[in-house]
C-alpha cells in the first residue's frame, strides 16, 4: 500500500514532463505507401532527443524506429515511416519517447493508424531493398 503512494507522485511527474514537451496528441496517417507521424512541442528545455517507437498491431513491445534531435521550443516535427510496406500488419501504434535524462523516459500517448499496402508495393520495395 505504501508503495502505491510513492509511485503515484512519480507517475504524475512523468505525465507532466511529457505534457510540457509535446503539445496535444501526436497524429499519424497513412498515404498508402508510408505512415506520416507529426507532433508539435512547447518547451524543449532539457530534451536530448525524441525516439519514435512503433509496434505492429495492438499487443507486444514498442520497438525504436528512429531518433530525432530537438529543434527548440515551439517546433513541429514530422517522421515518415517508409519501412511499413514490409510488415504484414495493417495496424501500427506509435509513441514519442522524450529523452531528457530522466529514468524512465516520458512517452506521449499512443497513436494508432491503419495502413494497407498493396502486395505489388511490398514486393517492389523488397526488390529495391536488395540493391541498396
Amino acid at each position: 500500500m505504501k508503495l502505491s503512494f510513492l509511485l503515484l507522485p512519480l507517475l504524475l511527474v512523468v505525465a507532466v514532463a511529457v505534457a510540457a514537451v509535446i503539445k496535444d496528441r501526436p497524429s499519424a496517417n497513412s498515404n498508402g505507401s508510408d505512415i506520416i507521424l507529426r507532433w508539435n512541442t512547447e518547451s524543449e528545455s532539457g530534451v536530448q532527443q525524441f525516439v519514435v517507437v512503433r509496434r505492429s498491431g495492438i499487443e507486444g513491445e514498442f520497438i525504436p524506429v528512429t531518433t530525432i534531435a530537438p529543434k527548440g521550443d515551439h517546433s513541429s516535427y514530422e517522421y515518415i515511416d517508409r519501412s511499413v510496406f514490409k510488415a504484414s500488419s495493417s495496424v501500427f501504434q506509435y509513441r514519442i519517447r522524450v529523452v531528457n535524462g530522466a529514468s524512465p523516459s516520458p512517452e506521449s500517448e499512443i497513436v494508432t493508424v491503419s495502413h494497407v499496402s498493396s502486395t505489388a508495393r511490398r514486393t517492389w520495395g523488397s526488390i529495391k531493398a536488395m540493391f541498396r
